[in-house]
């Protein structure tokens, strides 16, 4: 019922689309009732000032070309070319998507610009559907990884190995300290266009949501004292966390500033919200049982396995890991580290005028 409730949501083009069922396969079904589905974001709702497409007219015609990976020419085609034909067909236009092993942007023609948009959006609306069922390859994090607070972790790790003989807890599982971070969102980007767009964006963002925000303090120090987790029974932990408070500073503008980045990314259409949240979740994860499978040939601990973190909490519940300042965003690649240690960037920009 929840599912029904609060349903998948994407931003295309400033507007708020619903998706009843992400993980299912699209169909031309499905691919309407997306399309109808639509709600206007803010009350804005007339096409022609709805984004900044590049629409070129040769006296006779209207065309517009933009870039979409490979990877989604196979949903946007459909079976046998049956949701291609639809979007065609409903929105009076005529589209050509590069074949296989070909090369360039998808064009779309037709008799007027409004056609031309709708089946852009048509478009975009089953690229984000279908980026939703990727894996995220991209995140916005903020290294949390000074000196200071690296030593605090491992002294932290040292204790806890020691002291808290728990069930299912292990060195494995605990974060790399050059790694040590916060999330702002996470994303999926196919290829070497979307990396350069979404590097935009982190770009465009510091200007319009960063550096207003911060103009409010000096700097923005942040102090990670206390621990928490991500379930409700403290004897199955999976992910076990750093708290974050703001330190001699206005209060919640970390959270603002998580929350604005977050928004950004999604109405531009490249991230969405997880798990219903309202609000980025602020935590700095120390341990967690996913790591346990990527070290493991064993076949039992593939699969996540919780740990008893009721002692660690017990002991540690108020544990101080230092303070740090926000000097840099990261749009940072999963799974491939840099030369510091830290995640490879994709796009770095600074808090610092």
């Amino acid at each position: 019922m929840n599912d029904i409730l609060k349903p998948d949501l994407v931003w295309i083009d400033g507007r708020c689309y619903r998706v009843n069922d992400s993980n299912s396969e699209i169909t031309a079904f499905h691919e309407h009732d997306l399309y109808e589905n639509e709600v206007n974001y803010d009350g804005e709702g007339d096409e022609d000032d709805e984004d900044d497409l590049e629409i070129i007219s040769d006296g006779s015609r209207y065309s517009t070309s933009f870039h979409v990976p490979h990877q989604y020419f196979g949903y946007i085609i459909g079976k046998k070319g049956a949701i291609k034909s639809r979007i065609e067909s409903d929105t009076r236009t005529d589209i050509k998507i590069p074949k296989q092993g070909q090369t360039g942007d998808i064009k779309i023609f037709g008799s007027n610009a409004s056609n031309v948009k709708a089946a852009k959006r048509r478009i975009n609306i089953i690229v984000m559907s279908s980026r939703m069922k990727q894996k995220s390859t991209h995140f916005i994090s903020v290294p949390m990884n000074n000196a200071d607070i690296i030593k605090n972790f491992e002294l932290f790790k040292e204790n806890v190995l020691q002291n808290c003989q728990s069930k299912g807890l292990e060195e494995i599982l605990f974060q790399n300290p050059t790694k040590l971070h916060l999330t702002i969102g996470v994303m999926c980007l196919m290829d070497n266009e979307e990396r350069l767009i979404a590097s935009k964006l982190l770009m465009e963002a510091k200007e319009k949501v960063v550096m207003p925000l911060l103009k409010s303090c000096a700097s923005m120090k942040i102090r990670l004292r206390g621990l928490s987790y991500m379930n409700d029974e403290p004897s199955a932990i999976e992910v076990l966390y750093a708290r974050v408070e703001e330190e001699d500073g206005p209060v919640s503008v970390l959270q603002q500033l998580a929350d604005r980045l977050a928004d950004y990314f999604c109405k531009a259409g490249y991230m969405h919200r997880e798990y219903d949240r309202d609000n980025v979740k602020l935590h700095v994860t120390l341990i967690n049982s996913k790591y346990r499978s990527k070290s493991s040939n064993d076949i039992r601990k593939q699969v996540t396995m919780p740990f008893d973190g009721s002692e660690i909490l017990k002991r540690y519940a108020h544990y101080d890991f230092g303070v740090t300042t926000i000097k840099e965003i990261h749009l940072s690649q999963r799974f491939t580290m840099g030369i510091d240690g830290y995640y490879q960037p994709t796009c770095i920009i600074s808090c610092d005028e």
